[in-house]
């Protein structure tokens, strides 16, 4: 690789206060020489010198005039002379003022990029005062690591749900262990890497994205982070969708399976097939979430894939189903191992197995019963 000084090698121009001297390597005579290449009044101005020293002493004396505002380098009307000169002086500052060291060009090229990027919405000195205000605050430091535990211990003193507890260490204790850094110097792209970098499908990315979004609502909440920060801001949404066919079950394989069914399986059954609960949320839920009465079930944020409380209609077929089966309190299914209990009742019909039947049927045939 040649050096600048090198025959034949770029040289780089002469940059100061916003201006620009390009100087150009070239050859006469059998002599190299060296050319100082600015405008004057308008018109190009080429100054020959024998030596790269030379012309860079004419190219800091060009720059040098030109920032005088001498009309030998730069010709500028009254009123352009007078903006140049006050935009200047706005950048040195005045008493007690610290000096911005840019360019002018620089300086408007960053104003003008702040402008664009509000659209009107606000002025850049508004926006300025307000990440001021929302950082003059010295919030704890923490660790990423450290964070996660203190989220665990106290999620779970709060009462949440065991497979929830398993998310948050499956998630979060992989998150914290990659990017063990002060939760604070945590940045979108950190993230976006991350989650790209996982050996993972793109629902499990998905999975792993949600619980990271909630874990930098709860730092917020505990005041590790500041209000409005927002870690998955331009990071690639995952696609939860499982690719292939849905397959859902007939009416008469929903009969045969329920006819099949061991009664402690018997509710998920009946509730993934006409409510559409997912297969964990039906787990997790108690007889105290079914109000047979009024017609709904409730699915408490804690129980929840989404983290969100919601209820679900029942329809009338479902209630019939639930009314002989329902206790005081405890837990909906009383079985540990529900996939093998399901799994049982399906071969029992006779029926080729379906992965998530039960949903899929609730959601494809949502408009009338299936029994």
């Amino acid at each position: 690789m040649k050096r600048e000084n090198d025959t034949g090698a770029e040289i780089k121009p002469v940059q100061r206060n916003g201006i620009t001297v390009r100087i150009r390597r070239t050859e006469k005579n059998g002599f190299e020489r060296f050319i100082v290449d600015y405008r004057n009044q308008g018109q190009r101005k080429l100054v020959w010198h024998s030596s790269l020293a030379e012309a860079r002493a004419t190219a800091n004396e060009a720059i040098d005039k030109i920032t005088e505002g001498q009309g030998e380098v730069l010709n500028l009307k009254s009123a352009d002379a007078h903006i140049f000169t006050r935009s200047r002086a706005i950048l040195n500052g005045g008493d007690g003022e610290t000096k911005i060291d840019l360019g002018i060009d620089e300086a408007v090229r960053i104003a003008a990029d702040c402008l664009r990027l509000l659209g009107g919405r606000a002025t850049p000195q508004e926006v300025c005062r307000d990440w001021l205000k929302q950082h003059a605050i010295e919030l704890p430091k923490i660790t990423v690591a450290h964070a996660v535990e203190e989220l665990k211990k106290l999620e779970k003193a709060d009462g949440q749900s065991a497979d929830r507890m398993k998310q948050f260490s499956a998630h979060l204790v992989p998150f914290g262990v990659a990017l063990n850094q002060q939760v604070h110097t945590i940045t979108p792209k950190l993230i976006a890497d991350y989650l790209g970098a996982l050996a993972f499908k793109e629902r499990t990315k998905a999975n792993h994205r949600d619980t990271i979004g909630y874990f930098n609502r709860w730092l917020i909440q505990r005041g590790y982070l500041p209000k409005g920060t927002d870690w998955l801001e331009g990071v690639r949404e995952y696609s939860k969708r499982k690719l292939g066919e849905i397959e859902v079950l007939s009416a008469d394989e929903m009969r045969r399976l329920i006819k099949a069914a061991d009664e402690r399986i018997l509710p998920l059954i009946v509730i993934g097939g006409f409510a559409g609960l997912r297969h964990e949320e039906i787990k997790r839920l108690n007889w105290q979430d079914i109000d047979l009465d009024e017609g709904f079930i409730e699915v408490k944020a804690a129980n929840a894939k989404t983290g969100t409380r919601r209820a679900v209609p029942m329809k009338p077929n479902l209630k019939a189903f639930l009314r002989p089966l329902a206790k005081p309190s405890g837990k909906v299914v009383t079985v540990e191992n529900t996939t093998k209990q399901l799994l049982k009742a399906e071969t029992e019909t006779g029926d080729e197995l379906k992965r998530n039947a039960l949903r899929h049927t609730y959601i494809s045939a949502r408009l009338g019963p299936l029994v």
